[in-house]
């Protein structure tokens, strides 16, 4: 009871007038955005796709390497197109519009959270590694990345 008396107090007091309880709430406000961002914050998906774009192929949608059967602006393989649930043939990666689609529909089925969130880095690293991609494996990859974001 005594706290509860105390606490009235309070809320009559000066230290929650019109003005504090506005700072307060716009305080809070914003807390709630940054603690409730992903906590890599490198960037937005699109600087993402120019990212992996410069890296893959230097910006070259017509990129091919023959090694890989990687195909494409992104250097989609086939099992990554497969994967990705979009319908018709891999070599549409050579649109880059479809290879962006494959691209956004891969990271959705493997990485709903860090797709929805925007945390690049896990996506980078799931472009380069696949389903079962590990941080050490994938280091390189997103070095590289970074420099481009």
């Amino acid at each position: 009871m005594k706290r509860k008396k105390k606490f009235d107090s309070l809320c009559k007091s000066d230290i929650f007038s019109p003005m504090n309880k506005t700072a307060l709430f716009l305080l809070s406000a914003v807390l709630v955005v940054t603690l409730g961002s992903s906590r890599r914050n490198y960037g937005t998906k699109e600087d993402l796709f120019r990212a992996m774009a410069q890296v893959e192929s230097s910006g070259n949608p017509k990129a091919i390497n023959k090694k890989e059967n990687a195909l494409g602006i992104y250097q989609i393989r086939p099992m990554y197109f497969f994967d990705s649930g979009v319908k018709g043939s891999h070599t549409q990666v050579y649109d880059p519009t479809v290879a962006r689609k494959v691209c956004e529909n891969y990271f959705m089925r493997y990485e709903p959270e860090a797709f929805k969130n925007n945390d690049i880095e896990v996506l980078a690293r799931l472009h380069n590694g696949g389903p079962n991609w590990r941080k050490k494996n994938t280091d390189k990859y997103w070095n590289k990345i970074k420099k481009h974001l």
